[in-house]
């Protein structure tokens, strides 16, 4: 398991706090993203621990922004 440093556990407080106007489903994605993120970049652990598949894990993976916690909100499925 790798060290966490100091510097990375205050900005996971700071995402964790900005975190707070998202809706549930995003602040649940978040919670994925940090536990992903602090325990060793590992995603069958990871997906495991929430319940999730690693399909669902993957797909959300790519959109994350930790500068913009509003890309983890769900996307309209209508046709443009």
């Amino acid at each position: 398991m790798s060290q966490i440093r100091w510097d990375e556990l205050s900005e996971a407080r700071q995402l964790a706090r900005l975190g707070k106007s998202l809706s549930r489903a995003a602040q649940a994605r978040l919670q994925w993203m940090l536990f992903y993120l602090f325990n060793g970049r590992n995603a069958a652990r990871t997906c495991r621990h929430f319940g999730i598949s690693r399909q669902t894990f993957y797909r959300w993976w790519p959109r994350f922004d930790r500068h913009d916690l509003r890309t983890l909100e769900g996307r309209s499925h209508r046709p443009r």
